[in-house]
């Protein structure tokens, strides 16, 4: 099958980093193919009463860096692909994935699996569970 515009989860992980060269395999260089590189910023708010936690002061900055090359690097790898991009956005991963591939008019997801474990999966949840349940698209998830 020919996909027109994948869409693929991307965090620097060795499941995102799998499932990039698999998205970048089938995006091919076809004329016309999109591959977009999706990065979700998650900053979770967490508070509990009568527990501080203290953010070293240069925490912003060094997270900014890792995101900056973190995207460069997918940037690379994506270079030869006439229509490849990298988008941010913030949010909740799953929710913002599915998100940005309905309004833009994606056809495929791709994204990596954790493995979580059930029991883990069960409690916590998981990014690409949640996305292969709420998908309007195939998600192809890449061990």
């Amino acid at each position: 099958m020919n996909y027109h515009h994948i869409l693929v989860a991307y965090d620097g992980s060795d499941a995102s980093e799998k499932a990039l060269k698999h998205a970048v395999h089938l995006a091919g260089d076809k004329t016309g193919n999109r591959l977009t590189v999706v990065y979700v910023r998650n900053r979770p708010r967490v508070s509990v009463e009568g527990i501080a936690w203290v953010v070293p002061n240069d925490y912003e900055e060094r997270l900014r860096q890792y995101e900056e090359n973190m995207l460069a690097q997918a940037a690379e790898k994506t270079a030869h692909i006439p229509y490849a991009s990298t988008v941010v956005l913030t949010g909740i991963p799953a929710a913002a994935l599915l998100e940005y591939a309905d309004k833009h008019h994606c056809d495929l997801i791709v994204m990596g699996s954790r493995g979580l474990g059930p029991i883990k999966e069960w409690m916590l949840g998981s990014v690409s569970h949640h996305v292969v349940q709420q998908s309007k698209v195939p998600v192809l998830i890449v061990k």
